[in-house]
C-alpha cells in the first residue's frame, strides 16, 4: 500500500510539474493552419488542460449557452494575482462605485489596484480566428518567462473569452469539415448561426434577451468591473485588412471624453505594433463609428468602461483566399476611395490571404493591448474612478425618472425595469408600487441613454455634403420601443431598494399558451433568415409550441398547423432560398449544397 501511494503522489507531481501543453501538441493538430479549425469543445478542453498546468490561468464558466455548452472565461494573470483574484476584484468594484470612498482612500486603492481587462472573440461564428488565437495567446502567456510578459501579468489580469457563441462556433466548424476539398468548401450555413438570434447577438446588449449576453453581462457588470473591454470580429475580404480604433465619427456626446481618449491611446498602440512587424492595411476612422449602444462592447461607454472593437478581413472561414488589386475598394465612411491616406497609410496589396494571418494580426492587437494596460495600470484604473465620480456627481441625490403603477401596460414597465436592473442600474419602489430610478448614481449615463430619446448628430465631413449616416442602429429608447410611461422627477422620501423584479406578463401569456395550445409553424428558408430566428425566440420565450419549416416541409403541406407565420424576409429569399447579398458582404456567402 505504501509503495502504492507513494507510485500514485509521484505520478500527480510529475504532472503538476510538467510544462503547460501547446495547442497543436495537446488537439494533434496544427492550429491555424490552412483548413484547420478546432472546435469550441475542444478549445474548452485545451482551456481547462492550460489551467491544471499553468498556476497563471484559470477557467470559470459564466453560464450555459442556449444549447447547452459550458460558456467559458479563462482568467490569466501572474501567480502572485491568481491568489489575490477577490482583494482585486473587490478594489475594482469598490472604484466603479465611488460612494463613501474618499480621495485618500480611492489613491491607496489606485495604487495597490490591477488593470482588469476583457478580450471576447468570435461572437459572429463565422469570424472564427480569434477563437483559434485565443488558445494561442493563452499559452503564451502561461509559459513565458521573459521579463516584460512577466511585468504585464503582474500588473493586469486578463478575461478572455474564447468565444461568445459556443454553439454558433460548433455550427460552423462542424459544417466547414463536412465540405472541405469540395465545392462548398468555406460556404454559408443553411440556418442561423446562433439558435435564434444570428448575427444579431452583437445586436443584443441593451435589451438582454439571450442566455450569453446575460452571461457575460453578469460576469463583466456584477462580479469583475474590467476597465477596458476589447471585442476581436472579422469583416469582409476586399477592403483594408484591419479596423483599429480610433473611431469613426459621429460620437455620443453623453460619453465621457476619457473613454474616447484610452479607446485613441489603447488603438494608436496596437497599430504602432503591428506597422513595426509589416502587417499592412491597418485603417482607423473607418465605418465604425462612436455612437450606437447596442454592441458587445459599446454599452460599456455609458458604464464607464473603455470599450475597443477590432475588425480584421476574412478569409473564407479556414480556407485561403486569393484578393487580386484590382478587387480591392473604399467606397465607405473613411475610405472613398482604396489608397494610401492619413488613416489608412500603408495599404494591403492584395495577394493571399489566411487564417493565419488573421490570427497573427490579432495576436499583435492583443499583446499591445496588455503592454498598454501595464504601463498605464494607474491611469486606467484612476480614469474609471473619475468616469465614475463623475457619473454620480452630475445630478443631485433627488433627480431621476418616475414609472408609474398606473399605466396602460404595467407588466411590461416591470419588464423595462427588470432589464435595467439586470443591467446594474439601482432601482427603488414607493410604498404605492411605482419603481424609481435615480440619476445619483454609477450608471447614470447609461439610465439616460436608455429612457431618453435620441438625436443623431448631424457631422458633415464638408460644408453642404450629406451628413455621415450611422452604422447600426441610431436610437434605442426602451420607454418608446416598449410603450412604457417614464416620468423625469423628484425622487420622493422613504423609497425601498429592489432586488430583483418578475413581470407579471410572462406567467399571463404561458398560462394561455398552455390553455389554447394553437399549431404554429414558422417558415424558415434554407439559409435562415433573423426575423424567423426572433419570432421563433419569442414564441418559445412564453411558451407557444411551434415548428420550423423548410421550403421542403410546407409543399408538403400544412393541413397539421393552425397558423403559418411567414417572417419578414424578401420575396427572393421566399422563392429561392438566395439571400441578396449585402454591399459588404463576406465573400464566402456563397450558394448552398442542394
Amino acid at each position: 500500500m505504501k509503495r502504492a501511494a507513494l507510485a500514485i503522489t509521484l505520478l500527480l507531481a510529475a504532472a503538476l510539474s510538467a510544462a503547460p501543453p501547446s495547442p497543436d501538441d495537446f488537439l494533434k493538430m496544427s492550429v491555424g493552419a490552412d483548413r484547420t479549425l478546432a472546435d469550441y469543445r475542444q478549445i474548452v478542453s485545451y482551456f481547462n488542460a492550460l489551467a491544471a498546468a499553468s498556476p497563471r490561468v484559470r477557467v470559470e464558466t459564466i453560464g450555459k449557452t442556449t444549447l447547452g455548452e459550458d460558456e467559458i472565461m479563462a482568467i490569466i494573470s501572474s501567480e502572485e494575482n491568481m491568489r489575490s483574484l477577490d482583494k482585486i476584484r473587490g478594489t475594482a468594484a469598490r472604484l466603479s462605485d465611488p460612494r463613501g470612498v474618499s480621495e485618500e482612500q480611492a489613491n491607496a486603492l489606485i495604487r495597490d489596484g490591477k488593470a482588469i481587462v476583457i478580450v471576447t472573440c468570435n461572437i459572429h461564428s463565422t469570424e472564427i480566428a480569434s477563437s483559434q488565437m485565443a488558445m494561442e495567446w493563452a499559452y503564451a502567456l502561461a509559459t513565458a518567462g521573459d521579463a516584460e510578459t512577466k511585468q504585464r501579468l503582474s500588473n493586469v489580469v486578463l478575461l478572455l473569452v474564447p468565444s461568445l457563441n459556443p454553439d454558433g462556433q460548433i455550427m460552423v466548424t462542424d459544417w466547414y469539415r463536412k465540405y472541405v476539398g469540395t465545392r462548398y468548401e468555406g460556404g454559408r450555413l443553411p440556418w442561423l448561426y446562433h439558435h435564434y438570434v444570428g448575427h444579431d447577438d452583437n445586436r443584443d446588449w441593451y435589451m438582454l434577451t439571450q442566455i450569453e449576453t446575460k452571461n457575460l453581462n453578469r460576469a463583466v457588470y456584477k462580479e469583475w468591473y474590467p476597465q477596458v473591454f476589447v471585442d476581436e470580429h472579422q469583416m469582409g475580404t476586399t477592403g483594408p485588412r484591419m479596423f483599429i480604433p480610433p473611431f469613426a465619427d459621429p460620437v455620443d456626446p453623453d460619453v465621457h471624453p476619457l473613454i474616447w481618449r484610452e479607446v485613441n491611446l489603447i488603438g494608436s498602440d496596437m497599430a504602432y505594433r503591428l506597422e513595426q512587424q509589416n502587417k499592412s492595411g491597418l485603417i482607423y476612422g473607418y465605418s465604425f463609428d462612436a455612437y450606437w449602444l447596442g454592441g458587445t462592447r459599446n454599452t460599456g461607454w455609458w458604464k464607464n468602461i473603455t470599450g475597443l472593437l477590432l475588425e480584421t478581413a476574412s478569409a473564407n472561414v479556414a480556407s485561403p483566399i486569393r484578393v487580386d488589386p484590382s478587387e480591392l475598394r473604399g467606397g465607405t465612411k473613411g475610405l472613398i476611395d482604396y489608397k494610401a491616406t492619413v488613416n489608412h497609410p500603408h495599404p494591403w496589396n492584395g495577394g493571399v490571404w489566411r487564417l493565419r494571418d488573421i490570427m497573427d494580426y490579432e495576436r499583435i492587437a492583443s499583446d499591445a493591448l496588455l503592454e498598454i494596460a501595464s504601463q498605464h495600470r494607474e491611469d486606467l484604473l484612476r480614469d474609471l474612478y473619475v468616469r465614475a465620480r463623475s457619473a454620480v456627481d452630475a445630478f443631485p441625490a433627488n433627480d431621476g425618472y418616475r414609472v408609474p403603477l398606473k399605466q396602460h401596460d404595467w407588466p411590461t414597465a416591470q419588464k423595462m425595469v427588470s432589464i435595467l436592473l439586470e443591467h446594474g442600474v439601482e432601482i427603488e419602489q414607493a410604498e404605492n408600487g411605482d419603481y424609481w430610478v435615480p440619476l445619483h448614481q454609477p450608471y447614470s449615463k447609461f439610465v439616460i441613454e436608455m429612457l431618453e430619446p435620441q438625436r443623431y448628430p448631424e457631422v458633415r465631413l464638408q460644408a453642404g455634403k450629406e451628413i455621415l449616416r450611422p452604422y447600426d442602429v441610431a436610437t434605442w429608447t426602451l420607454p418608446l420601443a416598449m410603450g412604457v410611461t417614464v416620468e423625469r422627477t423628484q425622487l420622493p422620501p422613504h423609497l425601498n431598494s429592489v432586488k430583483s423584479v418578475t413581470p407579471e406578463t410572462k406567467a399571463v401569456l404561458v398560462k394561455h399558451a398552455n390553455e389554447k395550445k394553437p399549431r404554429i409553424a414558422v417558415y424558415n428558408p434554407w439559409g435562415g433568415a433573423l426575423d424567423e430566428g426572433w419570432t421563433r425566440w419569442l414564441l418559445d420565450e412564453y411558451g407557444f409550441a411551434n415548428k420550423s419549416l423548410h421550403p421542403q416541409d410546407v409543399k408538403a403541406g400544412l393541413a397539421n398547423y393552425d397558423v403559418l407565420i411567414l417572417p419578414d424576409i424578401d420575396k427572393e429569399t421566399i422563392s429561392t432560398g438566395r439571400q441578396r447579398r449585402g454591399e459588404d458582404a463576406m465573400r464566402y456567402e456563397d450558394e448552398l449544397p442542394p
